[in-house]
C-alpha cells in the first residue's frame, strides 16, 4: 500500500512540473483577478436596484473568501453603491464575460493537458464555450448566494406550511446552510472534472480529485486566513492595494488546487489502467 502511494505521488509531483501547473495557474488568476471585481459589480448593482440588504451579501461571501479580505472587499463594494449605474452595469457584465471566459477557457486547457487529451477548437467556438461555462458557474454561484441569503426566510416557511417544531428544525436547517458552499463546491467540481476531458471516465475514477480538491481549497482558506491576520504584513506595506496582493495569492492557489485535482484523477485512472495492463499480461 506505502509503495503503490509513494508511485503516486511521484507520478503527481512529476505531472506538476510537466504540465507546468504553477504557470496555467497564474495565467488563471489573472483573468479571474479581472472578472472578479466587474462580477462584483454587477451583483452589487442588481441587489441595490431590488433594494435588497447588503449587509446579507456581505456576510455570505464571508462564507466563501478569507476573512482577512472582507474589509478590501466591503471598501470595494461600498464605492460601487456610491457611484452605482445602468452603463456600469453593462461593462461589468461584458469585462466579467471576458476575462471570466478566458479564465475557464484556460482551465479547460489545463484540465485537459492531465489527460493528454487534445484541446482542438476553433477560437470563436471556444470563446463561446468557455463563456457559456462562465455564465454557469456565475448562475450557480448567485443561486448559492441567493439560497444562502434567503435560506432563514425559507426555512421559516417551510416550518410554519408544516407546522413544524422550530426549536429542532432551525437548528438544523442552518448547519445545513453552511455546509452548502461545500456541497456545491463538490458539485462544480464533480462536472467539471467529468465532462471536460471529453474521455470515458467511470464515476468512481472522478471522486478521488474531487474530494480532494475541495479539502484542499478549504483547508488552504483556513491555514492561509490564519497566516494573513497573524503573521502578514501585506497592509501594512501595501496599504489598500494589499488586499488585491492577498486576493490575488488566494485565486492562484484556488486554480492550483483545481489544476491537482484533475491530475489526481488522471494519475489514479492512469494507475489503476496500468494495474489491469499487468493482470492481463
Amino acid at each position: 500500500m506505502e509503495n503503490t502511494f509513494g508511485i503516486f505521488i511521484k507520478k503527481l509531483v512529476k505531472r506538476y512540473s510537466a504540465h507546468n501547473i504553477a504557470a496555467t495557474s497564474a495565467q488563471i488568476a489573472y483573468y479571474w483577478i479581472m472578472a472578479f471585481f466587474p462580477f462584483l459589480i454587477v451583483v452589487i448593482s442588481l441587489l441595490t436596484f431590488a433594494n435588497l440588504s447588503i449587509d446579507m451579501l456581505l456576510n455570505n461571501i464571508a462564507l466563501i473568501v478569507p476573512p482577512t479580505l472582507m474589509p478590501f472587499i466591503e471598501t470595494t463594494i461600498y464605492k460601487f453603491i456610491l457611484y452605482r449605474s445602468t452603463t456600469l452595469l453593462s461593462v461589468g457584465v461584458l469585462i466579467s464575460l471576458w476575462s471570466g471566459g478566458t479564465a475557464v477557457n484556460a482551465l479547460l486547457r489545463g484540465i485537459h493537458l492531465a489527460y493528454n487529451s487534445k484541446f482542438i477548437r476553433p477560437y470563436w467556438l471556444s470563446k463561446i464555450v468557455s463563456i457559456m461555462y462562465t455564465v454557469l458557474f456565475a448562475m450557480l454561484l448567485i443561486l448559492m448566494m441567493v439560497a444562502l441569503v434567503f435560506g432563514n426566510n425559507i426555512g421559516n416557511y417551510v416550518i410554519n406550511i408544516f407546522d413544524l417544531n422550530k426549536g429542532i428544525v432551525m437548528p438544523i436547517w442552518n448547519v445545513i446552510r453552511l455546509v452548502m458552499p461545500f456541497c456545491v463546491l463538490i458539485i462544480i467540481l464533480y462536472i467539471v472534472y467529468r465532462i471536460v476531458p471529453r474521455k470515458h471516465l467511470k464515476i468512481k475514477n472522478v471522486w478521488l480529485g474531487t474530494i480532494a480538491a475541495s479539502v484542499e481549497w478549504y483547508v488552504f482558506s483556513l491555514i492561509f486566513s490564519i497566516y494573513v491576520e497573524n503573521y502578514s504584513k501585506y497592509n501594512q506595506l501595501y496599504g489598500s492595494i494589499g488586499g488585491v496582493f492577498i486576493l490575488l495569492i488566494w485565486l492562484y492557489a484556488s486554480c492550483m488546487v483545481l489544476l491537482i485535482g484533475a491530475e489526481v484523477n488522471a494519475v489514479y485512472q492512469e494507475m489503476k489502467l496500468e494495474k489491469v495492463i499487468r493482470q492481463m499480461s
